[in-house]
């Protein structure tokens, strides 16, 4: 399968082959579907336009086109001789300008792939912070979360490791922003959006604009394109060990497996803004699992949830102000069937029905 750079490559010398020329109805359509299909189609495409500047004529052209056809062949299969015509004319005219081609192009992607900015900031626990970010995008961190940021020429690049974030995206076609959480990839232009990775799962709101949920190095799997006003999900295992999950606790925030691939879920997606903006925890029909990850980047003792074995207990919908967690686990076992235990420095939630000696067995 050729990667979205050697199809922009193509794309670039149908749209270019005659100078001066525009291209037909039927390319010109063809041409746009595939760039609105994938924002990653876009940066490639422009990369190319830039590069069109060093070149003043098709023959340079073409010869750019060879050498991105000669550097896909070298990492496809050696045995392999079938050669896949990516230009129709000019090929014996630019036969000796191959090699020094490609090695311009390796030059140049590399020189494109140079990180140009990099920040790595963690939050404490009840603490947010707003990192101004150099395209003019902004970055709130929600509490006791961690970030890593990388920017290239090509690329702007997030990394989630922990807890949540706001995302305001400045828009900027050649240079899609990208956030990685977990099993979770996330691509967007411009737009306004949280992230926010719970115990099993990594769930997206969108404010404005559009943004693509994805598996991460899952090029060929589903994914989910969310607009203003939708939540979406991802299940993610690599979140299972995150604050507020008990050892042995089922996969998913409230316990429960779940599908792999991303899916729309009926929440409103303002709650997801009202935590980091205002300090408002708003819960919807949230499992022990939960509250108890969301709890713990509020409070010095961790919560954790002992989830009952294939269950996910109670489903609770509250909201809390960020000065009332304690008087929310207080009056938890009245408002809903929980148990809240003290135990071994953390505080622990069960579901009534299961046994305070099986909450010390987990």
């Amino acid at each position: 399968m050729s990667t979205p750079r050697e199809e922009a490559a193509r794309w670039f010398i149908r749209m270019h082959r005659d100078a001066g020329a525009r291209p037909g109805a039927a390319d010109a359509a063809a041409w746009r579907r595939w760039m609105d299909a994938d924002p990653r189609h876009a940066a490639e495409y422009a990369a190319f336009e830039a590069l069109w500047q060093d070149f003043d004529s098709t023959p340079r052209t073409e010869a750019l086109a060879t050498a991105v056809d000669t550097a896909a062949r070298q990492r496809r299969d050696t045995r392999s001789n079938a050669r896949r015509a990516i230009i129709t004319r000019g090929v014996l005219g630019v036969a000796g300008l191959g090699t020094a081609g490609l090695l311009a192009w390796r030059g140049w992607l590399e020189w494109q792939d140079t990180t140009v900015f990099a920040l790595a900031r963690d939050s404490a626990i009840g603490e947010r912070i707003v990192l101004n970010l150099p395209d003019a995008s902004v970055l709130t961190l929600g509490p006791a979360s961690r970030i890593a940021t990388r920017y290239t020429r090509r690329q702007r690049a997030v990394v989630l490791e922990q807890g949540e974030a706001l995302f305001d995206v400045a828009r900027d076609a050649g240079r899609p922003f990208t956030i990685a959480a977990g099993q979770a990839r996330i691509t967007v232009l411009g737009t306004r959006f949280t992230v926010n990775r719970l115990p099993g799962l990594v769930r997206v709101s969108v404010e404005h604009g559009t943004v693509r949920l994805a598996v991460k190095g899952g090029d060929g799997e589903p994914s989910l394109l969310l607009q203003a006003g939708e939540v979406g999900e991802l299940p993610d295992e690599s979140a299972g060990a995150a604050p507020g999950a008990a050892p042995g606790a089922a996969p998913g925030a409230d316990g429960a497996h779940a599908s792999p691939l991303p899916r729309r879920v009926q929440r409103d997606a303002r709650d997801s803004f009202s935590s980091i903006e205002r300090g408002l925890i708003v819960f919807d029909s949230a499992g022990l699992g939960e509250i108890a990850a969301t709890l713990s980047r509020w409070r010095r003792q961790p919560v954790c949830a002992a989830v009952a074995d294939g269950t996910g207990g109670p489903r609770i919908t509250a909201a809390v102000q960020r000065a009332d967690v304690e008087s929310f686990l207080d009056a938890l076992p009245r408002i809903a069937a929980v148990r809240v235990q003290e135990r071994d420095g953390a505080t622990w939630l069960a579901p009534r029905s299961t046994a305070p000696e099986k909450i010390r067995k987990n």
